[in-house]
């Protein structure tokens, strides 16, 4: 709980900062990061690791969609019974308009999580993935680790 109040302080803070209006995950600003998630750039050589269609565009997302996002995630995570942990998003836009965002979640802090898609084998529920839909609301790839 204390650390949904700081993200949601964090949000509130960054809200009235006119430079964090901008565009998030926009080639101006490449990362952005709090504490608990980082929000990094699509590249196409990602596709297959993600699991987005291959004819996506690399898309940004303003405050209010990741306002949206982490309420979604969070829902996603409570009725699959899962912790929401540190967290990468990628976002991109389908050929139907749909925003679509790759949650990638775990419970361990890696060196590079801030900067490169980590991608871990076996774990269990300590580490899972889902693409979320902004435009729909609805989430779907839910990826769950196995145990070794």
């Amino acid at each position: 709980m204390r650390a949904y109040k700081l993200l949601l302080l964090v949000l509130i803070l960054m809200g009235t900062d006119a430079e964090a209006q901008k565009l998030i995950g926009s080639k101006k600003s490449k990362y952005m990061t709090t504490p608990d998630f980082v929000v990094l750039p699509y590249y196409t050589s990602d596709w297959d690791i993600i699991g987005f269609e291959k004819d996506v565009r690399p898309a940004a997302l303003n405050q209010d969609e990741l306002n949206k996002l982490e309420l979604l995630l969070t829902h996603a995570a409570q009725i699959n019974k899962l912790k929401v942990y540190k967290h990468q998003y990628v976002c991109v836009t389908d050929q139907r308009g749909n925003k679509l965002v790759w949650a990638n979640c775990f419970c361990h802090e890696f060196d590079g999580w801030r900067t490169d898609i980590q991608v871990v084998m076996d774990g269990g529920d300590c580490f899972y993935s889902l693409i979320i839909n902004l435009t729909t609301g609805e989430y779907d790839n839910l990826m769950l680790n196995g145990e070794a």
